[in-house]
């Protein structure tokens, strides 16, 4: 595809922004204020800028791909996307790609690629930032984002939002009582840095791997604290979109139940919000208290993010999932001389002598109707996918997928329409529930393991990008396999990875974003690639 065929929204945008401008006089002074106290944006390199993209042309058909999950429900999917049906979906083969590992970064892509205004935006776990020509690959600009002391996974974990021509990206920086998780606005168009935030937190040990959500003039950022801490609390931040101000910090328990104990509710995905409603909603992590379970941890948490109202930025409600102690005689372990005897011992993945099975919704909501009413359904790593009411969050349906794992059933699930599609683990199995009530449409085989990569569909096609290193299509009616490609015969080197990279579809085109391991001989060897598969003629 030609450059210059890549829609624009930046007239109409800096258009509204000089509307917006001449009514906002009063908060001049505010704005003009740093967001930090460091007077200038810390801790970044620049990169040599080169042309901008092809952003001032014409629309092409094909859509966008601007968030994590496409559009504010999480659906993950394309609706603009009519011409790569089934059969030319067998046919996709490799437009271009591009490697980190070309401009000597050997980080990971662990999140969705973004694909607005003629550029693909990509985060990678060395702290980079790019944006890319859609049509070519070239690269455009790059930022690189330095960070004294990553956090768990790297210096940036998630992906980014692109709203009204800005990047924003959530860094994970570990929390030392200085520093801690923030969040960067870079300008879409160049890279330049136009804010950076405050410290979400500064408690040692806490970290982000959430990717933000851009709900009205707010950005939404989640963050977690450490692992193995029993006091540990997680929550979200809402930031200003302009300022980069930390508007609210709400913790995902409160702090009446913190008090008595109640701790961890890590939030490590993304918001689906409803605009209509004014209502968000995520899911929460397990408890890190070793013998008592909040209502909002394992839980999928509704959001009041109504700007008049009384409760904004407050947890409402919340929809309970599986508890980590999921069965009575799990119970009864967290009362054990043998839980007593390991509770002082950090454990990453929690205390399984303590019947803790960590049970996080780690996957992204998604937000449908049922019958007429809105509904919110998340992947919980029990192997259950829940649905409930997004008003009253009663439930309306479950579904078992998977089995229980520790490790397991945190990809990204994608609605299209009609169907959740996504994987269970452990083993590897791709399923389409039907939306009205969960009952299976179809159940194949990928065989993959353990699963982190999130699900996307278009044009009654589902894709995914799996930990062997091979990009998959099924037919989503059916779950016919239509495509299993080696990537690593696309970039000449393996690209079996254990990362949570996804799939956006956008211009006629499938971005991926996928990952190689390093080997422990030559460290420098893995890093991220992006590969963009066009169909043939």
């Amino acid at each position: 595809m030609p450059t210059g065929q890549f829609p624009t929204r930046a007239r109409r945008r800096r258009a509204l922004r000089a509307l917006a401008t001449l009514g906002v006089a009063g908060t001049a002074a505010l704005a003009a204020q740093p967001v930090s106290a460091v007077g200038a944006p810390r801790l970044f390199q620049d990169e040599p800028r080169q042309q901008p993209c092809s952003s001032e042309h014409a629309a092409a058909p094909g859509g966008e791909w601007a968030s994590y999950g496409h559009d504010p429900a999480n659906s993950r999917t394309q609706p603009a996307e009519t011409t790569l049906t089934g059969a030319r979906a067998a046919s996709l083969t490799p437009a271009w790609t591009f490697a980190l590992s070309s401009v000597n970064d050997a980080g990971q892509i662990n999140s969705t690629p973004l694909a607005v205004d003629g550029c693909v935006f990509v985060t990678a776990s060395n702290g980079g930032v790019y944006a890319l020509d859609a049509a070519t690959g070239r690269l455009i600009w790059r930022r690189v984002i330095s960070v004294a002391t990553p956090g768990l996974g790297g210096a940036i974990v998630g992906g980014a939002a692109v709203h009204d021509d800005r990047v924003y990206a959530l860094v994970d920086e570990t929390g030392n009582g200085i520093t801690g998780p923030h969040v960067v606005a870079l300008d879409e168009h160049s890279g330049r840095v136009v804010w950076t935030s405050k410290p979400i937190s500064t408690a040692a040990g806490y970290y982000t791997n959430a990717t933000p959500q851009v709900i009205g003039d707010v950005v939404f950022a989640g963050f977690s604290p450490p692992e193995g801490d029993s006091t540990g609390q997680g929550g979200f931040a809402l930031l200003s979109t302009g300022t980069g101000r930390i508007v609210t910090v709400t913790p995902t328990i409160t702090p009446a139940h913190q008090a008595q104990g109640f701790a961890g509710g890590g939030l490590w995905s993304t918001p689906a919000w409803d605009p209509r409603s004014g209502f968000a909603y995520i899911g929460a992590g397990n408890p890190y208290s070793k013998d008592r379970e909040d209502e909002h941890v394992n839980a999928i948490l509704k959001i009041d993010m109504r700007d008049e109202s009384a409760t904004y930025g407050e947890i409402v409600a919340a929809y309970k999932g599986n508890v980590d102690q999921y069965t009575a005689a799990l119970q009864t372990l967290s009362h054990t001389p043998v839980c007593s005897a390991t509770g002082g011992v950090p454990d990453p993945l929690d205390q399984p002598a303590c019947g803790q099975l960590d049970l996080d919704f780690g996957a992204a909501p998604n937000l449908f109707q049922v019958n007429g009413r809105t509904v919110v359904g998340d992947l919980q790593k029990s192997g259950v996918y829940h649905v409930a009411d997004a008003g009253s969050m009663q439930p309306v349906w479950n579904a078992i997928v998977g089995a229980t794992c520790q490790a397991c059933n945190a990809a990204s699930t994608a609605f299209d329409g009609s169907s959740i599609v996504g994987e269970s683990t452990p083993g590897g199995a791709v399923f389409a529930l039907q939306r009205d009530s969960g009952a299976r449409n179809w159940l194949t085989p990928n065989g993959d393991g353990v699963h982190y990569q999130a699900f996307s569909t278009a044009a009654g096609v589902a894709y995914t990008l799996d930990t062997l290193g091979f990009f998959d299509a099924w037919d989503a009616a059916t779950g016919r396999p239509l495509l299993h490609r080696p990537m690593s015969a696309d970039v000449q080197f393996p690209t079996a990875s254990l990362t949570s990279g996804g799939i956006a579809i956008a211009y006629h085109t499938v971005y991926v974003g996928a990952s190689s391991e390093a080997s422990p001989a030559n460290p420098q060897s893995g890093g991220g690639y992006v590969i963009a598969y066009r169909a043939a003629p």
